[in-house]
């Protein structure tokens, strides 16, 4: 079982979010039953254990994220994306020890190749209302955008994706809006050697594009998008998403990597 984070750790003041009061504040959300909060906590301390380096934080994450009670299908569906979440930034560490320590890499969990069978989208009612409600709003954002564009500037919580057609055809790309890519809020073509570039947000676990090529079925491309932006230094730059890493429906996730540098 997870160590309980007593109280007292818990309500210790501190000038900048920390992971062990994270998971405090998920335990106690546990206790009550507050299922969706305590993943809210997980996921904050989660990404507090990977900017330390943490893989015994990371994994009282993993070992506290069982404690949700699955009875509830939207929790369940949030307690899976962080699941895997976790175990591919435990992946990640355990490959950069390895390497630091000069020695050969074992993966700790070679199960997850594809994203379908570990992280889903979970679309209530309330969320479609909200998403034909966002492209009204949307609308008046833009334009306040081109109005004011120094006041999103100031602070911005996305980055910047560049999507490389580095294969030696032309390419048809959109970004989806749900796991069927039934909707989609991108859609480029991109010939050999062109790029473009769009902005997500930075706390996406993982933004599914579709690759679309003449005469072959769409690829998938599912891109760890807050585990890349975490490689930024300083949080700026871009990322860089090669469409050549597409790979057979509903594909294998990517890591993407500063612009620059290969992606894993």
């Amino acid at each position: 079982m997870c160590p309980i984070v007593s109280k007292a750790v818990r309500f210790l003041p501190a000038l900048a979010p920390n992971p062990d009061r994270e998971l405090g504040e998920a335990r106690a959300a546990i206790d009550r039953g507050d299922w969706l909060a305590a993943l809210k906590s997980l996921d904050r301390a989660r990404r507090g254990y990977v900017k330390r380096r943490d893989p015994e934080g990371l994994d009282h994450v993993l070992r506290m994220a069982e404690l949700v009670d699955k009875a509830d299908d939207r929790a369940r569906v949030e307690r899976e994306n962080l699941a895997y979440a976790v175990k591919q930034n435990l992946r990640q560490e355990s490959r950069r020890q390895s390497q630091e320590r000069r020695e050969s890499w074992s993966d700790p969990y070679p199960d997850l190749l594809a994203p379908d069978e570990h992280t889903r989208l979970f679309l209530t009612g309330g969320v479609k209302f909200a998403i034909g409600l966002g492209v009204v709003l949307g609308i008046a954002l833009l334009s306040a955008i081109f109005v004011l564009p120094w006041f999103f500037e100031s602070d911005t919580k996305t980055v910047t994706v560049r999507l490389v057609n580095d294969t030696p055809q032309t390419a048809t790309v959109r970004g989806c809006s749900d796991a069927g890519c039934a909707s989609s809020w991108l859609h480029r073509k991109l010939e050999p050697g062109q790029e473009a570039d769009a902005e997500v947000d930075r706390d996406d676990l993982v933004d599914l594009f579709r690759i679309g090529r003449s005469g072959r079925e769409e690829a998938c491309l599912p891109a760890r998008i807050h585990d890349g932006y975490l490689q930024l230094e300083r949080g700026r730059g871009t990322l860089a998403i090669r469409l050549s890493d597409a790979t057979p429906c509903p594909g294998k996730t990517v890591l993407p990597a500063p612009a620059g540098e290969p992606s894993i």
